[in-house]
């Protein structure tokens, strides 16, 4: 990011990792079941960026001089100038406008990883250790991978792709707030709640599959983390 903003714009990374490596609990692990990844394996990564308040800087140039993405966000939630405080809509929004603001920019997780509810749940884990002295975080929704055949990325197939990921950042708390951006209102109890079902329904459905046996080896070994297998590490991003 630009010099100038790296006290405004604060960037994070958060590693996903299969345990921890160097532990002989994921050490034995590895060699009871030679399909588990080596301990320390990354699986996924998050990006989160931290938007502070008062800094001086222009907080909608410090955004945009990122990427078009945080623009959009940052440009939702400020004030026309970007030096003043927040936007009165996004004042009425959340409970207590006052602090930073959180930004979840980017979820990847290896193919194998996918498709079980993981995404929203670690970026709820992250949000969790991360939004101390935010007053709200903020998405936007969107598609992150497209299919090989692009034809078939019609605006139905956009629509459609959207609302399935809307859908799964409302599991956590966020709520539509406007121009296709959401927000999670730090101050409620409710994402609490909601971060806390989600983990039970991940230990329930990683508890079915390792029942079910050798036969569903390849999920079993996908929902290990609903038993804990995946360690979430957040660190600052460096440039």
């Amino acid at each position: 990011m630009p010099y100038d903003y790296e006290d405004t714009l604060e960037s994070w990374h958060v590693a996903v990792t299969y345990g921890t490596a160097g532990d002989e609990e994921w050490e034995d692990e590895e060699d009871r079941d030679s399909r588990a990844p080596a301990a320390g394996t990354e699986v996924g990564h998050l990006i989160l960026w931290r938007l502070r308040d008062y800094t001086g800087d222009n907080r909608w140039e410090a955004a945009d001089a990122e990427s078009g993405d945080l623009e959009v966000i940052v440009s939702a939630v400020l004030g026309r100038s970007g030096r003043t405080g927040y936007s009165p809509v996004f004042e009425k929004a959340v409970t207590h406008p006052v602090g930073d603001l959180l930004i979840l920019d980017r979820v990847s997780l290896d193919k194998a990883w996918r498709g079980f509810g993981l995404g929203p749940a670690l970026a709820g884990e992250a949000i969790r250790r991360l939004s101390g002295g935010c007053c709200a975080v903020a998405v936007f929704p969107g598609m992150g991978e497209y299919p090989e055949d692009r034809e078939e990325v019609t605006e139905a197939y956009r629509r459609q792709a959207k609302k399935k990921i809307a859908a799964l950042w409302e599991n956590i708390g966020f709520q539509p707030f406007r121009r296709g951006v959401w927000l999670l209102d730090t101050a409620l109890r409710g994402p609490e709640e909601l971060m806390l079902a989600r983990r039970a329904e991940l230990r329930a459905l990683g508890a079915a599959f390792q029942r079910s046996g050798p036969s569903e080896s390849d999920l079993a070994d996908a929902m290990a983390v609903a038993e804990g297998d995946t360690k979430v590490s957040a660190r600052p991003r460096t440039t």
